[in-house]
């Protein structure tokens, strides 16, 4: 007899123990997932020598007594875990490998799927959190593999940025710098498009320095003060304005790419010498902007960390009197102004994108606003008054940074590391959106135009972002609630639950008409062919839009929904999905985003096709029971038709085999025109546990996760793991 026969053999053999079912674990245990003997001190805490507490909301019924640790009565030897195993605390004790491969062990034996097919460990714990295919961990950890296994991360890579996509090297000694006409025509495309709301530098300003750079760009030996940053400055206007040309501007400066010009600045800021000066500080601003349009937010991150910190020793982060001195200059002072609070704008994205603390903080900024008046009116003695009546050029970028400001207040109150009770979250929603509502009016008479085809391009460009930005911050504000688990919300006193429960709900509904905004304007960008691969801001606004769409579903795909409104949402985020996905290269944000997206839409999917078998349950149950004549009665009205839910089909991405409706297509977007993406069909394949979503750690993982390649989770990798996954 072998050993898997002999083994119930001798299970008959130990005397039958008493079980005492465990239903409320200690704090510790409740936050870290993990198995609880249910007494006071519990196992868990004595041996890592932790105040055990039982402090946390019971919401079951009546609140049970908890045993005493120390208490030698057969109830408190014997323990039931939640699989239905004992544990006799009267035996001996085990080495540590021994009692953890023990917690695994059930009276069934359990077919787990093979390692080739399920990349996430079933049951383990790391760093003191559970991880397996009830836990929101499993599910980033499998998106991290897929990331590896599709892009390349190669360990040459410098560690300030381990993780991007990769940007080609060029020799600077080499550069051609284009005709002056060229030139020319490259800074008013900068200055028409490139940054519509970040305007940090002054036009007037950049064409006399483009004018004197071209008077003697052979200044060699030795160059005035601050030239070295000046030509890098101008180097990155061109970097900039050579992503953004239309198809019938892409001659202009054909002659060298956006890289060289980027690789050429960063060989003049390196040979900069003297004191910082603002223009060192917004070349190396611009070098940022140009980095997230080429996928490389590590590099940037580290480079933005040197560019504030230059900021903040040159001042620009403090206001200065208003008297000025003789001499003082208007233009170099409205600025520092700008500058700032374009990176101050920045500042909040980064943090909210990698889920990483700001630099800036707002207790320590006095800066004043930039004054709303177009370049032509701030001269070095003054700031003329505007010619006309029309909508200035800087109300856009003023308004962006009142924006920012209220960003950073959420930022502070709802992504904090300190965890706040949903009261808490309520007020911080309540005041965040009162106070965007108030920026929105300011300002409707230009975000809620309702065609701004007839203005000037600098003006749709600003109509666009304010509106993404605006729709973003919303997103940010709200979208806490959609992880929040209502089991959760009563205490031991139910007064008020019914009023809570309405607040929440009322927040999510701002969300996804948020991420519905976002969808659409994403949709008439790509449609209008308005849609740049450079286009980092939109790229983000949209990835958080869709995740909020497909986690909504699947957090509440138990909850009775109306059809048409699952329907719609759902289209509208895998069309999203799939503009985003062709607005890359492989390893760019774009195509990151649309794997990250995937695994997403996928548990939509299993979530929505099992809420049909359920519904088909229950119909034959009646079919049964009352005959089909009941189906004419008010039950029909919950039945769902398989054909009104979009299926999951993709474009150029093969459909799962276990779906089993496949071979449909739902999605009507036939005039959509993209390539094969064959190794998003890789994700479809998968066939590893189902992940329990709300368990999501947070937000900012799903962010991290996509934008790093590694997100926040690098520490579950070893770098031996790692190392299978590079090219």
């Amino acid at each position: 007899m072998d050993s898997n026969e002999s083994h119930p053999n001798k299970r008959r053999c130990v005397k039958e123990r008493v079980r005492v079912r465990v239903t409320r674990a200690c704090d510790n245990c409740k936050k870290k997932k993990l198995r609880c003997s249910g007494t006071q001190p519990c196992s868990l805490c004595q041996r890592s020598e932790l105040v055990c507490e039982y402090t946390a909301g019971y919401t079951r019924g009546k609140v049970p007594p908890i045993p005493n640790g120390s208490d030698s009565s057969p109830a408190s030897q014997h323990v039931e875990h939640p699989a239905g195993q004992a544990i006799d605390s009267s035996t001996p004790p085990e080495p540590p490998n021994v009692r953890n491969d023990a917690l695994l062990q059930t009276d069934k034996p359990v077919n787990l799927p093979s390692s080739g097919n399920s990349p996430e460990p079933h049951q383990t714990d790391m760093e003191g959190h559970y991880v397996g295919p009830a836990s929101g961990v499993s599910f980033l950890i499998r998106v991290q593999k897929r990331l590896h296994e599709n892009i390349s991360f190669p360990r040459t890579s410098p560690i300030f940025s381990f993780g991007d996509a990769p940007l080609p090297k060029y020799d600077p000694s080499f550069l051609v710098i284009p005709s002056k006409d060229d030139a020319k025509a490259l800074l008013e495309r900068y200055f028409d498009f490139a940054f519509p709301t970040h305007r940090f530098l002054h036009q007037p300003q950049a064409e006399g320095w483009l004018d004197d750079f071209y008077r003697d760009p052979g200044e060699a030996q030795s160059p005035r003060p601050g030239a070295m940053a000046i030509r890098a400055l101008l180097l990155m206007i061109f970097a900039h304005a050579k992503q953004c040309l239309p198809e019938s501007e892409s001659s202009l400066g054909s002659c060298v790419n956006s890289a060289v010009y980027f690789a050429a600045s960063e060989h003049h800021l390196a040979a900069e010498t003297g004191p910082v000066r603002l223009t060192s500080v917004q070349a190396r601003l611009a070098q940022c902007f140009y980095l997230l349009g080429h996928s490389r937010i590590n590099h940037c991150w580290s480079l933005f960390g040197t560019t504030a910190r230059l900021a903040i020793a040159i001042g620009l982060h403090r206001g200065r009197r208003r008297e000025l001195t003789a001499g003082g200059d208007f233009v170099e002072q409205e600025c520092r102004k700008r500058v700032f609070w374009c990176m101050y704008s920045l500042d909040n994205y980064l943090s909210a994108a990698l889920g990483r603390p700001r630099i800036f903080h707002d207790d320590e900024i006095d800066q004043e606003l930039p004054a709303i008046a177009n370049d032509i009116q701030i001269t070095p003695s003054g700031i003329a008054p505007a010619m006309s009546s029309a909508q200035s050029i800087m109300l856009a970028p003023v308004y962006h940074a009142k924006l920012s400001r209220i960003i950073s207040g959420i930022l502070r109150d709802l992504y904090g590391i300190r965890r706040a009770t949903l009261q808490s979250h309520l007020t911080a929603a309540a005041k965040h959106g009162a106070d965007m509502a108030k920026w929105r009016s300011e300002l409707s008479a230009f975000v809620d135009m309702p065609s701004v085809d007839m203005l000037m391009l600098t003006y749709q460009r600003q109509y666009t972002v304010l509106n993404l930005a605006f729709y973003h911050a919303q997103i940010l504000l709200y979208r806490p609630f959609i992880l929040k688990d209502s089991k959760n919300w009563a205490s031991s006193v139910s007064d008020g639950i019914n009023q809570l429960q309405e607040s929440v709900n009322h927040n999510i509904e701002h969300c996804l008409r948020a991420a519905m905004k976002i969808t659409g304007i994403l949709r008439d960008l790509c449609e209008s062919g308005r849609m740049y691969k450079t286009f980092w801001f939109t790229h983000y606004y949209a990835f958080s839009a869709i995740v909020v769409i497909y986690v909504h579903f699947i957090q509440f795909s138990s909850q009775a929904f109306s059809v048409g409104e699952i329907s719609a949402r759902l289209q509208a985020g895998e069309q999203a999905q799939q503009y985003l996905a062709a607005c890359g290269s492989r390893s760019s944000f774009a195509q990151r985003y649309a794997m990250v997206l995937e695994e997403l839409r996928t548990e939509a999917h299993k979530c929505m096709q099992q809420k049909l078998s359920n519904s088909h349950r229950i119909t034959n149950n009646v079919n049964i029971e009352t005959g089909p004549q009941s189906l004419d009665g008010p039950r029909e009205q919950t039945s769902y038709n398989a054909s009104a839910f979009p299926q999951p089909a993709f474009i150029g991405i093969p459909a799962s085999a276990g779906d089993v409706s496949a071979d449909h297509t739902s999605l009507g977007l036939s005039q959509v025109q993209t390539e094969p993406q064959v190794w998003i069909g890789d994700l479809m394949q998968d066939s590893s546990p189902t992940t329990y979503i709300p368990n999501l750690t947070s937000w900012g993982d799903l962010d991290s996760l996509a934008l790093t390649g590694l997100g926040e989770l690098g520490y579950l990798f070893s770098s031996d793991n790692l190392q299978g996954f590079e090219n």
